[in-house]
Parts: C-alpha cells; structure tokens; sequence
C-alpha cells in the first residue's frame, strides 16, 4: 500500500502551470495543501474551483475555497454555473471539466483528489450498469482530457491516510451534506453496500483492485492482439479487407473493430451497437450494401461505416437521412415513391398486408415521433413501437428511418415490417404488401 508521504511532486516543475481541482471538499484540501508544502514556486499553482450553484451554501463553499488558497498563498480561480437544468452527477462532472479543459493548455496540468475508495466505488458502480473489461480499470492515474494532462496521485492511498493527513496538519475542510443523499448511487455505495459487503468480506478492497489489475492485464493483451490483427486485414488508409476480416473470431472481430475506430477515428462504439454490426456483416445476404451511421467523440461528427466490393471503409458523413416527426408525405398505395430513406413500393397478395377496402382511403407515410403503439396481426396485444422494434431486433441505427403507414390518423404498418391488426386483410382478402428498400441499411 502506497503512503502518502510517499507522494512526490517533483517531477511536475515541467508543467507551465499546476490546477488543482478544489471543491474545498476533505480529499482536495489536502492534495491542495501536499502540492503548497512541496513545490517551492507557488506561483505556478493554482486552484481551481466550480461553483454549481446547486446547494444553499454553494457561494459560502466558494468563499472558503477562496480564503484556504489565500492563506496557503496560492491563486484561486473560480467559476460560478448559475442556473442548471440538469443537475446530475455525470453532468456536473461535466461541466466542470469543461471548464478546467477551457483554462488549460498542453502544457499544463491538472491534479484531482481521487483516492482509493473512489476507485473501488467506481468499479463497483460500472459493475452494476453491466460495464465490460475496459470499465474494469476503473480510473487511471494519467488521462488526457482533450489538449489537457491530468494526473490523480492519491489514486492509490487509502481515505483513513487522507484524513489521518489533514487531522495532524489542523486542516480545515467542507462537509458537502448532499453526501449524505443514498438516493445518490454512489452514496448509497458508499454508505450501504460496501459497509455491509465488508462485514462479510473483509478483503473487499483488495479483490477489487486485484480485479482491476486484471482487467488492466487482460486489455494490454487484447490492445496487442487487435493492432496484430489489423496489421493483417488493413487494406488502405481508411479501409480493411472484409474477407480477411471476417476470417476471424466474432471475438476478435469486435476487439478490432472497437480498437480501430476508437485509435484512429476517435469513435467509441458501445458493446451491444459493436456486436450487432459484427452479426449483421456475417449474416447479411447483401453484404456490399451495408451502411453503419456512427459518431465521433469528438463534437460527435457522423461517419459512415460501410462495404464497398470487398472491402470495409469508415468515412465521414455529412448527414444521415431519418425520417422525424416532421416527415410526412400522401401515397396511393399504389405507385413507387422515393422518400429520404429509400424506396416504397406495393404488391398484390391474397389474405396478406393492408386490407385493399383501404386503397381509397387517405394514406400519409410518416416518421416516428415516439409514443405510437401497433397490435401486429396476429399478436395478442397492442404494444409500443420502441418495445415492438426492440423485440423484432431492428439495429438502432435503422429505427428512424422506418416509415411508419397511417390511414386517416392511426397507424396501420410499419415499413415492411408488420402490418397492425385493425387493417390487415382478411384471409380470402386481397390485401397490399407493402415493400421497403433502405438505400442506406440492410440488416
């Protein structure tokens, strides 16, 4: 176990300037003041802090932080976010670091008070929203934020060593009382669960850490497997060779596909999005017209993953057609008709499809606007088009481009997909297929 006195600084006198994220909080007042005891020239540091304007002592927070800093002679920088609509965790974390990433540059760098019951608390939290082994890791002790260095160095030191510091230095600290809210995941972790989990299994920490270990192990193996991989199968700057590709595992399909768009393209693709693009290039008839919309991290640029001949291409897309709310369009149900996302066209069948008795009625093709229900024919009960979608395993990325039929003003098909009840024809009925070519996505 790591020793806080074993913390050294030293080696941040490159950095043009050090940012302490400050919240005035137990575990930044003492990183704070550990950075003041130990680098001579205090010029260079700097606390930052971000006021949320969420609590009612937020501006008596500010007004400490601001005092603190002064007495140990370092700059205070503050932020104050004025009225917030969204005030979750994940938010405010977010606006916060946008903010340190604003004042920042390549050459500075940014400290925050992580410790080891952070990390613990934040493997656990991953494990209960069903993270895979990259979420396993847990924090890491270097990241780069953008243009920005940010480094944790009480990521490894136990909070009973934190306190244990501030107490024999006669520090002085806020106690947020928000932290008591177990409505709060992470309090509840904090408070509940991993005081109960320890009664039982004492080495609780341990595990976990080892478990990160692990997981860190496990992914540097699979990061040499996939650059391996993708020496292989890389057919041009922005291209692999589809055959080759798909002469591997499914497993190792996945692994090189997240790699390289993540590496090279800055496209994060979540887990169940991967593998229903891996399934579908194994198991589509029309191979050489599939089209994947995904986004960037970066200001979330569109791109475009597709297979042209035999190869597999990631460009960038100016824009995806959908079908929105807005989208509607009268049709006879008779004639071809063009719309953004492909083409619509009908055919004759006995006792399947829209009842013909319909063909004079008013017919309008319309996006999704969210909330529709359907009872497909045949089914026994009517269900919400989001659930229907879901269980008929459409890709997400094709769900809005589905155009959805009306007559009059209720739903009577969807795309090709299915037709609802109330207008299906009847068994000796001749009845109207309706036919669907996506001219982006085969699935």
């Amino acid at each position: 176990m790591k020793l806080i006195s074993e913390i050294s600084f030293s080696e941040f006198t490159s950095y043009e300037r050090i940012g302490v994220a400050y919240s005035g909080g137990l575990d930044s007042t003492v990183l704070l003041h550990l950075l003041s005891q130990s680098i001579k020239d205090k010029s260079t540091i700097f606390a930052l802090h971000v006021n949320h304007s969420v609590s009612p002592s937020s501006n008596k927070w500010e007004e400490f932080c601001s005092k603190t800093a002064s007495d140990l002679g370092i700059q205070f920088i503050p932020w104050r976010l004025g009225n917030i609509d969204n005030k979750s965790e994940e938010n405010l974390r977010n606006l916060r670091y946008k903010k340190f990433i604003e004042w920042g540059n390549v050459n500075d760098l940014i400290l925050t008070a992580h410790h080891q019951e952070d990390q613990i608390e934040t493997i656990l939290f991953r494990i209960m929203r069903g993270t895979g082994i990259n979420g396993l890791e847990g924090i890491p002790v270097w990241r780069k934020e953008k243009n920005l260095n940010m480094y944790r160095p009480l990521l490894d030191i136990p909070k009973d060593q934190i306190k244990e510091y501030a107490l024999s230095n006669e520090l002085t600290w806020i106690e947020d009382e928000s932290n008591k809210d177990i409505t709060i995941s992470r309090n509840f972790l904090r408070q509940e669960l991993i005081p109960k989990a320890k009664t039982r299994w004492n080495s609780l920490n341990k595990s976990i850490l080892h478990l990160s270990a692990e997981a860190i192990k496990q992914n540097k193996i699979s990061l040499e497997i996939a650059v391996s991989d993708l020496n292989s199968v890389r057919s041009g700057l922005n291209s692999l060779d589809l055959k080759k590709l798909l002469s591997l595992s499914k497993e190792r399909v996945e692994n090189l596909l997240f790699f390289w768009l993540n590496s090279e393209f800055n496209i994060k693709m979540r887990n169940q999005f991967l593998k229903q693009v891996v399934n579908t290039l194994r198991n589509s008839k029309s191979v050489d017209t599939l089209k994947f919309p995904v986004a960037g991290k970066e200001e979330k640029r569109p791109f475009v993953l597709y297979v042209k001949g035999e190869e597999i291409f990631i460009s960038e897309e100016l824009s995806l057609d959908r079908l929105d709310a807005n989208f509607k369009l009268d049709w006879d149900l008779k004639s071809k008709i063009e719309i953004p996302s492909g083409l619509l066209f009908t055919e004759s069948s006995l006792g399947h499809g829209i009842s013909s008795s319909y063909i004079k009625n008013k017919v309008i093709i319309r996006g999704r606007e969210g909330g529709e229900r359907c009872k497909p024919y045949g089914r026994d009960k009517s269900q919400k088009l989001k659930k229907l979608l879901q269980e008929y395993q459409i890709p997400p990325w094709q769900r809005d481009r589905l155009p959805l039929i009306y007559i009059g003003d209720k739903l009577a098909a969807v795309s090709s997909l299915w037709v609802c009840e109330e207008f299906h024809a009847k068994p000796n009925e001749k009845g109207i297929l309706i036919n669907w070519n996506d001219n982006n996505i085969v699935s």
